[in-house]
């Protein structure tokens, strides 16, 4: 990581600021960059997203359910491991 060093941005009259071109560049950040704000008291911490691309993750996916049919599993336990995992990546940990 860079030196930390401090930027100024302008809330503009739609509540837009534009990240200064010298952190977007040393960050990777490009128009379809996703980022996630959050509030801790009286800041905004602004952090750039590592989404994983769908492709990757339904292959992973498919290849578990393949180990486990391979394996005897059911289609009941499969549907069921399904669920799991994508209550996982929703962040919740079961209901």
């Amino acid at each position: 990581m860079g030196q930390e060093e401090t930027e100024i941005a302008v809330v503009g009259t739609k509540g837009q600021i534009v990240i200064p071109q010298r952190l977007r560049n040393e960050l990777k950040i490009t128009s379809k960059t996703k980022l996630a704000l959050y509030r801790k008291d009286d800041m905004i911490v602004v952090t750039k997203l590592e989404v994983p691309s769908l492709r990757d993750e339904l292959e992973k996916l498919a290849s578990e359910v393949s180990k486990q049919q391979k394996q005897g599993i059911s289609e009941k336990e499969i549907l069921k491991e399904i669920q799991s995992y994508r209550l996982e990546k929703r962040g919740r940990k079961g209901e």
